[in-house]
């Protein structure tokens, strides 16, 4: 039984030297692992801050282009706007003149067939009271010979004589 005993136990031992073992080499190897992922992390950290910096700077430059570009683009159009209004307004101010010197001329030929209307309208008129004048005047004389008349005849009939 001592042999069994001492068996067990040189068993016993080496499980335990085997359980120190692996603890040592899991000890070691969780070891180099945290080391090694500390490395990677630390690695990874300063890659991701130089890619940030670099990022950052790319799109510091990116903006300046931009806003480079866009006071350029807009100088140009402020330019082409510039002279649009100035075209517009040398056109606009032809077209106003030329607007005024139809409307002139058409206003002088209106004015001078208003004058001719008016002459015309005022001769008419003159003819029209000549005649209505000379016609009134006939028809009363015509009337007052009439009167006269039926008169005379009145006198004749009553008194038998005729009176002047």
């Amino acid at each position: 039984m001592t042999a069994l005993i001492e068996k067990i136990r040189q068993e016993h031992q080496s499980i335990v030297e085997e359980v120190s073992q692996l603890f040592k080499e899991t000890h070691e190897f969780l070891s180099a692992t945290t080391a090694d992922r500390q490395e990677k992390a630390k690695k990874q950290a300063q890659e991701l801050h130089q890619f940030h910096q670099n990022l950052e700077q790319t799109t510091e430059e990116f903006l300046a282009e931009t806003a480079k570009e866009r006071f350029a683009q807009a100088k140009v159009q402020a330019k082409f706007l510039h002279e649009f209004y100035q075209e517009l307004e040398q056109t606009t101010e032809e077209f106003l003149a030329e607007t005024a010197k139809e409307r002139f001329v058409q206003a002088k030929a209106q004015a001078k067939y208003l004058h001719e209307f008016y002459q015309e309208l005022e001769q008419v008129t003159q003819e029209f009271l000549g005649e209505t004048a000379k016609e009134r005047t006939e028809k009363a004389n015509a009337q007052r010979q009439y009167l006269h008349e039926f008169r005379q005849n009145l006198s004749v009939s009553i008194f038998g004589t005729l009176i002047r």
